[in-house]
């Protein structure tokens, strides 16, 4: 994912996405409160925007892996589009058969 400020851009990981918001993976953090424009390739490779802002920084946002910290940012999105809307419906689609698969296992049925 590609995301932007009103001085740079630089690249980032999505770790967690819902439709208001999303955890990013990235070198690169900024402070709280800065606006952000984000941009993500959907399924069909199409590119979904939305604009959204960091409302928190974290140092380790996944644990550490051999003693590499991994920075990151959760995103309060605060505009999105169409195209943000399937992308999103495609995503929890998805994540949706594989949980009331994994519920179904859970309860022995």
């Amino acid at each position: 994912m590609q995301l932007a400020d009103m001085v740079s851009t630089f690249l980032g990981r999505s770790v967690d996405v819902s439709r208001g918001g999303l955890f990013v993976a990235s070198a690169e953090t900024r402070r709280v409160g800065t606006l952000l424009r984000v941009r993500v390739l959907g399924p069909r490779g199409e590119a979904v925007f939305a604009v959204g802002v960091v409302v928190r920084c974290f140092s380790d946002l996944e644990g550490s892996h051999e003693g590499a910290l991994s920075p990151g940012m959760a995103v309060a999105l605060t505009s999105t589009s169409e195209a943000w809307d399937r992308f999103w419906e495609d995503v929890s689609t998805t994540d949706g058969d594989d949980d009331d698969e994994s519920s179904d296992d859970e309860d022995g049925a």
